[in-house]
């Protein structure tokens, strides 16, 4: 069916699959009818679940950056992993200046799963081996392996050689991210309009931010790197009923993943390697799996946000059942704006968090 397909799709692009694989199923789309948002037409229920989409990604234990220990009320250690295996200790006492204790070298090992393992035992534990450099020590030794129990995007909870508790060790980032979500209807002939999310990183008080989906080009809907004469309408609040917008805040791995969703739809309107394209395939759903990849990498790791699954399912998915997929986008948005109200970032808040000085004017 036109709508597994798609989910099928979806799913090939999150696992990694290759560009050839993926156009080859393109033109199992022909193109939609437009529907007029006053008036959603109903779509048809699928007869089975989807054969792809279902399964949640796993989440990566990554340990590059900086990471902190509590060990007692005036005192921490920092650990500096850097992305050529190589961690830096640092003793910080109170308000003075850390100060670096040890260096060493370290690497991920993995056990081997034994033969009696649990069936939802499916991955060998995750442990760090260090290697002390010169004549320091790491852990009181000059080699030792430290297991990682449990982690997500802040935090890793680890089983270091010689220490009674578990360590609980959060990630630490100097600077901030943000998504924005944002979407417009009337704004096209057929009723839809702009839909399209923001990835925001603040680094020393200097705002980066990457944007990608459907846009108004002269009144017309366009696909691709959005332009910052075009972006910078929607860092205010929403104008009526006809838009939507979400503000969230993020940390760096939530903001990493959909970076780099962002950045492959980028390329691909660069490369002229859409998935759809007219008059074979209704182009808009290009940004459907755009935005559903983009919202799904932010509870990868740990639960932040209450999602709405886009999986073609009823009656779960009541948005696909009874829109067009020029129209998801929109309602998609505001079901998550609805569910995550409390998280929201409004705009007076935002612009002291995030300053930018006239990119905001109409």
């Amino acid at each position: 069916m036109k709508l597994t397909a798609i989910i099928s799709l979806l799913a090939l692009i999150l696992l990694g699959a290759t560009g050839t694989a993926l156009a080859q199923q393109e033109n199992q789309y022909p193109a939609q009818e437009k529907r007029s948002q006053q008036r959603p037409a109903p779509r048809p229920t699928p007869a089975g679940p989807p054969a792809f989409g279902q399964e949640k990604q796993k989440c990566p234990c990554e340990i590059v950056g900086t990471w902190k220990a509590q060990i007692s009320k005036t005192e921490t250690r920092l650990y500096e992993f850097d992305g050529e295996g190589v961690v830096k200790v640092l003793q910080v006492s109170g308000d003075a200046k850390p100060r670096e204790i040890a260096t060493a070298k370290y690497e991920f090992v993995e056990e081997p799963l034994p033969m009696d393992a649990a069936p939802e035992q499916k991955a060998p534990d995750k442990q760090i081996s260090f290697t002390a450099t010169g004549r320091n020590r790491i852990f009181g030794r000059t080699k030792t392996t430290m297991k990682v129990v449990s982690y997500d995007d802040s935090s890793i909870t680890c089983e270091i050689p010689g220490v009674a508790e578990k360590v609980r060790w959060t990630r630490v980032d100097p600077d901030r991210y943000f998504i924005i979500l944002v979407a417009r209807q009337n704004e096209f002939y057929d009723h839809s309009g702009s839909a399209f999310p923001l990835v925001v990183k603040l680094a020393g008080g200097v705002p980066k931010i990457d944007v990608a989906g459907t846009y108004s080009d002269h009144g017309k809907a366009a696909f691709g790197t959005v332009p910052i004469e075009v972006y910078k309408d929607y860092l205010r609040e929403a104008h009526g009923d006809s838009e939507v917008i979400l503000r969230l805040e993020i940390n760096s791995r939530q903001y990493e993943r959909a970076l780099k969703v962002v950045e492959e739809w980028q390329r691909r309107e660069r490369e002229n390697a859409l998935l759809y394209r007219f008059p074979d395939a209704n182009p808009t759903l290009n940004n459907v799996l755009l935005v559903r990849a983009v919202t799904e990498t932010l509870n990868l790791c740990q639960n932040d946000f209450d999602l709405y699954k886009l999986d073609y399912t009823y009656p779960k998915d009541w948005i696909t059942d009874q829109y067009g997929p020029e129209f998801i986008p929109f309602f998609f948005f505001k079901e998550l704006r609805r569910r995550n109200e409390a998280r929201h970032i409004e705009y007076k808040k935002f612009q002291e968090l995030v300053p930018m000085p006239n990119l905001a004017s109409r």
